[in-house]
């Protein structure tokens, strides 16, 4: 295997790194794509899981990846771990190659008619336990939907074992008539636009809308197994406006 072309959907923020998926692409036009299944790259360590660093998606000329960019990746093998198979382990030794980049207005028609975002009856609806994994019902771990009532709660809450104070975000919305909440927001760019409406240190969180109502797309992704409990978290990792606003101006 040597490359593979995708539509960069995310690269929202992960220990050590960043977490860059999409999805296979033909590539006709800025507004006129084929899309396939998903991609989610990750780094050769080993573990089927790992964080990309920034020279891993550094251009020749010195750029990196932005979300919507078309990218040739070289890669090496499919990885599929727990709870994410999408994942393919990278050539570190070869360049990612831009070859266009999509408009933020094609995103609303490639969202996706899910019957569910990973409903397990064992958990909360931020979480999936081992045991749903288990049972085959995590065929693909990132979805783009269109939500209902997305609220955006931030939170600057003291973390005892770090003994230090430490700014949160999370969404809550509904998908067909499913609600979920208190899913944490990776996206770069909504942390960056929301930078100055965190609570001060000790208030109270702040729940809030963002301005353009349920005109939004969100790359909703699964985390691979963690913590003590071996759960899988359910992560936003790109928040769309429907005219390209936020991953334009706050991309990062």
């Amino acid at each position: 295997m040597e490359s593979l072309l995708i539509v960069v959907l995310a690269k929202s923020y992960k220990p050590g790194g960043r977490c860059i998926a999409g999805r296979r692409v033909t590539y006709k036009t800025a507004t006129d794509v084929e899309v396939g299944e998903w991609i989610r790259p990750v780094a050769n360590d080993n573990t089927g899981k790992g964080a990309l660093t920034e020279g891993m998606y550094t251009y020749d000329d010195g750029s990196l990846v932005r979300v919507l960019d078309i990218v040739k990746i070289p890669v090496i093998s499919s990885y599929p771990i727990y709870g994410q198979p999408e994942n393919y382990v990278i050539d570190e030794n070869k360049k990612w190659e831009k070859i266009g980049s999509l408009n933020a207005s094609s995103i609303p028609p490639l969202s996706e008619n899910v019957a569910s975002i990973w409903n397990d009856p064992q958990a909360p609806s931020n979480k999936v336990t081992p045991d749903y994994d288990k049972q085959g019902l995590i065929t693909q771990s990132l979805y783009l939907i269109k939500p209902n009532d997305l609220l955006i709660t931030l939170s600057n809450e003291y973390i005892d074992f770090k003994g230090s104070y430490k700014k949160k975000i999370a969404a809550s919305f509904k998908y067909l008539g499913v609600e979920y909440a208190n899913i944490p927001v990776t996206c770069p760019s909504t942390k960056r636009v929301l930078t100055n409406q965190y609570p001060a240190e000790g208030q109270a969180s702040v729940t809030i809308p963002l301005r353009k109502g349920d005109n939004y797309v969100l790359c909703i992704s699964l985390s691979p197994r963690f913590g003590g409990d071996d759960h899988h978290y359910k992560l936003v990792a790109t928040v769309f406006d429907y005219d390209g606003y936020l991953q334009r101006e706050y991309a990062a």
